[in-house]
C-alpha cells in the first residue's frame, strides 16, 4: 500500500507520507524529480486500469468528451463539450432536453431551494454573491446534413415538474435537423459554470476543496412510460430526488493548478505538468451512467487491490489513521457483492473521504466514485464509517449497473441499497454488533433499519414506492430506505438465503445496464419463488409488494392470551323425564383444555410460525396463514401451556411490535438480571471515576 500526498506550501499540506523511505524524501524535494516520480506512478496506476471492454456492457446511447478548465480561485470552470448520442426509439426527435442541475443553487426561487431558509445549518439569506452557484451554455451546435448548424436560438429552459418560472434545471434544445430512429446526433457545447459555496454536494468549501458531481449539461434519457408511451425522462431537479441519465463512455480531461490532487471516475489515462504551474489529466470509463471529480490540495492517498480492481481512497491528513478501515470495508464490499449478487465489471473504485468542513459533498455515489465521511476520531465498534462505504458502494450496483429510476423509484436503488449494506456489515461484525458495540452495548445493522422505520410517529403516513418529489420530505428516508430494506429482509426470512440470492444474482445478470422498473424486479422474485417454493407462499409474491411498496399498510401481530383449564363435566341442573330437575355435583375432567389465542392488529398478512412450549419443555410449531383478525390454537392434555411466540425466529420484521409477539405464564429473570448487573457496573465505574479526580 502506498500514501502519496503532494501540495505547495502555501496550502500548509507539503509531505510524503507512507511507506516512503527518506531517501526518497530528500529526492523529491526538487520539483523535476517530483513530476518524475509522479508521472512514474501514474503511468504505473495507468497499466493496472484498463477502462475498455470488448464488447460493450451497455447500449452506450450517450457519449461524452470534454475538456475542461478550473480557475480554482474565482471557482469557475469554462469547458468545451461533445456529445454523440444514439436515437434508440421509434420516434424522429425535433428536440432534446439537458440536465442542468448547477442551478439549482442560482437562487431560493428554484425548485430545489424554494421554501428553504435554512439547509444543513446554512442561512440562505446571509449567502454572499459569490457563493450562489449556476451553469450557462454558452454557445451550442448540431453537425446535421450541411455542416454545422448554430442552435443558439433554439435554446430555452423548460418545468415539465412544477411550471416553476424561475427554476432553470432542465433545458430543451429545438433541432434544426431532425434526427431519425436509429440516426446518431453530434452536438457540441461551450458552457461555463460557477460552482456554488456547497449547499448539497457539489460546490467548493474552504481551502480549494471542490466535488463537481451533476456539473455539466447532460441529456435526459428518451424511453417509453409504463404506458408504452415514449418521451423525454428529464426531470427538474427536487430536493427528494436523485439522478437518472443513459449508459455511455466519458472522456474528460482537466487542467488545473497543479497544487491540487484530483480524483474522478474511471482510470487516469493520461497526465502532465507544465511550467505555468497547471496540471492536464485525462480521465476515461465505459458503460456508466455519469461522471463525477474532485480536486483538494491536502488529499492524502491510499491504493490496494483486490481481484484486480484497483481501490484508491482519497482521505484528508486528519483522517488518514482511519485509512485501513476504509480499505478493509470496500474490500468486505466486494467481496461480498461477488458472491451474492454478481461480479464488479470496473477496474477500479475510488472513494473520497472530505474534510470535516466539506461534510455536506460526502454520502453519495456516483459511477466508480463514492463520497463518504468521517471524523478524526471514530471509535472502532461505532461502524459508521464502514456502513458509508457499504451503501455507497452498493450503489454501484443498483445505481450504476442496474440504474433504475432513481427520481421515480428510489425505493429499487435505496431500499436495496440499505438491505445490502445491512447484509454487508451484519455478516462481518455480528447480527447484534454489526451497527455498534460500545461498552456491553451492542446492536446490529439490520435492526438499526427496522427500528428506523417500525419506531416512525406515524408508519402509515406515505408510500414509498412514490416519485421522490411526491413523498413526505420528514419521512423520506424512513420510507424509501428503511421500510423497503425491512421489507426485504422480511422476504428473506420467509423465503430462506439461497432462494433470496439466487433473486438478487438473476435480477443483476439480467437486468445489468437496462434500467429496471419495480415491475421488473417483482417479476423476478415471482419467477425464481415459483421455481423454487411453487405455490407454498401464493400464486405470486405481489401480496407483499402490494402490502408493504405500494401502500401504507403496517404489520403488528401479537399473542392475546394463554389459557389452561381443566373443564367440570356433568355440573350444574338437569332437566328429568317426568319434568323435574335435578342438580348434579358433577367433577373435573382429567385433562386440560390448553388454547393461545393470536391477534391481527394491523392490516398487512404475512404467514407466520407460532411456536408454543408446554411446562415440560416440549414445543409444538404451528403455521398460521396470518390472514384471520382472531387465531385459536387448542391442545387437550395433561401439561399446560407455558408460552407462546408469533414467529419465533423473527423472520416478519415488518411487524411493528415485537413484545408482542410472545406471552408466558413463567416470566423469566434472566433479562432483568442482565440489565441490573450492567446498571451496577456502570455506577461503580462512575464512582470511582469521580472518586479518582476528587
Amino acid at each position: 500500500m502506498l500514501s502519496l500526498r503532494t501540495g505547495k506550501a502555501s496550502h500548509d499540506c507539503v509531505y510524503l507520507s507512507g511507506r516512503i523511505t527518506a531517501f526518497m524524501l530528500a529526492t523529491l524535494m526538487k520539483r523535476s524529480f517530483l513530476v518524475i516520480f509522479l508521472f512514474a506512478i501514474s503511468q504505473s496506476i495507468q497499466g493496472q486500469c484498463d477502462p475498455e471492454f470488448s464488447p460493450s456492457l451497455s447500449p452506450r446511447i450517450a457519449n461524452y468528451e470534454m475538456h475542461v478548465d478550473l480557475d480554482h480561485e474565482a471557482k469557475m470552470i469554462e469547458a468545451k463539450e461533445h456529445i454523440t448520442w444514439i436515437n434508440s426509439s421509434p420516434d424522429t426527435l425535433e428536440e432534446i432536453r439537458m440536465y442542468m442541475y448547477l442551478n439549482a443553487f442560482k437562487n431560493t426561487s428554484t425548485t430545489f431551494l424554494h421554501g428553504i431558509g435554512n439547509m444543513f445549518g446554512d442561512d440562505m439569506s446571509k449567502r454572499q454573491p459569490h457563493e450562489w452557484g449556476w451553469i450557462e451554455v454558452n454557445e451550442v451546435s448540431q453537425k446535421g446534413s450541411e455542416g454545422i448548424i448554430s442552435l443558439e436560438d433554439q435554446k430555452a429552459y423548460i418545468q415539465p415538474d412544477d411550471g416553476n418560472p424561475h427554476d432553470q434545471s432542465v433545458l430543451q434544445i429545438k433541432l434544426t435537423d431532425a434526427v431519425l430512429p436509429g440516426d446518431t446526433l453530434l452536438l457540441n457545447l461551450n458552457f461555463t459554470a460557477k460552482m456554488p459555496k456547497t449547499v448539497v454536494r457539489s460546490g467548493y468549501s474552504k481551502d480549494d476543496f471542490f466535488l463537481f458531481v451533476h456539473w455539466f449539461p447532460q441529456l435526459g434519457v428518451y424511453e417509453q412510460d409504463t404506458a408504452g408511451n415514449w418521451g423525454w425522462n428529464c426531470h427538474q431537479f427536487h430536493r427528494s430526488t436523485e439522478f437518472y441519465s443513459d449508459f455511455g463512455t466519458y472522456e474528460v480531461t482537466i487542467k488545473a493548478a497543479d497544487h491540487l490532487v484530483l480524483g474522478a471516475s474511471g482510470c487516469l489515462m493520461e497526465e502532465s505538468y507544465h511550467d505555468d504551474g497547471t496540471i492536464l489529466r485525462t480521465y476515461y470509463v465505459e458503460d456508466v451512467i455519469d461522471f463525477a471529480w474532485t480536486a483538494y490540495p491536502c488529499f492524502d492517498i491510499f491504493e490496494e487491490e483486490w481481484n484486480d480492481i484497483q481501490i484508491r481512497l482519497l482521505i484528508p491528513q486528519e483522517h488518514s489513521h482511519l485509512a485501513d478501515r476504509y480499505l478493509l470495508s470496500m474490500r468486505q464490499s466486494l467481496e461480498y457483492l461477488h458472491e451474492h449478487v454478481g461480479p464488479y465489471p470496473y477496474p477500479i473504485i475510488t472513494i473520497m473521504d472530505p474534510p470535516v468542513h466539506a461534510l455536506r459533498s460526502g454520502m453519495m455515489e456516483y459511477p466508480t466514485f463514492i463520497t463518504c465521511g468521517s471524523f478524526a476520531q471514530i471509535p472502532e465498534g461505532l461502524r459508521s464509517l464502514e456502513g458509508l462505504v457499504a451503501h455507497e458502494f452498493c450503489h454501484q450496483y443498483f445505481m450504476g449497473m442496474l440504474a433504475s429510476n432513481e427520481k421515480e423509484e428510489a425505493w429499487l436503488d435505496e431500499g436495496l441499497v440499505t438491505y445490502f449494506e445491512d447484509r454487508i456489515i451484519d455478516h462481518y461484525y455480528g447480527e447484534k454488533g454489526g451497527y455498534y458495540d460500545l461498552w456491553g452495548y451492542r446492536s446490529g445493522n439490520k435492526e438499526k433499519t427496522r427500528t428506523e422505520y417500525t419506531g416512525m410517529p406515524n408508519p402509515k403516513i406515505g408510500i414509498g414506492a412514490l416519485p421522490g418529489w411526491e413523498l413526505d420530505r420528514n419521512s423520506y428516508k424512513q420510507l424509501v430506505y428503511a421500510k423497503t430494506a425491512t421489507t426485504l429482509h422480511s422476504l428473506q426470512g420467509i423465503l430462506g438465503d439461497e432462494t433470496t440470492d439466487i433473486i438478487f444474482q438473476r435480477y443483476f445478470e439480467q437486468w445489468k445496464f437496462k434500467h429496471p422498473r419495480g415491475g421488473d424486479f417483482i417479476a423476478v422474485v415471482n419467477e425464481v419463488v415459483k421455481e423454487r417454493h411453487g405455490d407454498q407462499f401464493g400464486e405470486n409474491m405481489d401480496w407483499l409488494f402490494e402490502q408493504c411498496i405500494y401502500d401504507t399498510k403496517v404489520c403488528d401481530y401479537a399473542v392475546d392470551g394463554i389459557f389452561n383449564v381443566r373443564y367440570a363435566s356433568g355440573q350444574g341442573i338437569f332437566d328429568q323425564e317426568n319434568g323435574g330437575k335435578v342438580y348434579q355435583s358433577g367433577k373435573l375432567d382429567e385433562q386440560l383444555t390448553s388454547t393461545v389465542t393470536l391477534v391481527r392488529l394491523g392490516e398487512l398478512i404475512f404467514p407466520l410460525d407460532v411456536e408454543i412450549v408446554f411446562k415440560d419443555g416440549s414445543k409444538k410449531t404451528e403455521y398460521w396463514s396470518g390472514v384471520e383478525r382472531k387465531k385459536e390454537f387448542s391442545y387437550l392434555g395433561s401439561v399446560p401451556i407455558v408460552s407462546a411466540h408469533i414467529d419465533p425466529q423473527q423472520k416478519v420484521l415488518m411487524d411493528l411490535n415485537l413484545l408482542n409477539n410472545s406471552k408466558t405464564l413463567q416470566p423469566s429473570k434472566a433479562v432483568r438480571n442482565k440489565y441490573v448487573i450492567k446498571s451496577i457496573f456502570w455506577i461503580q465505574t462512575l464512582l470511582q471515576t469521580f472518586g479518582n479526580i476528587i
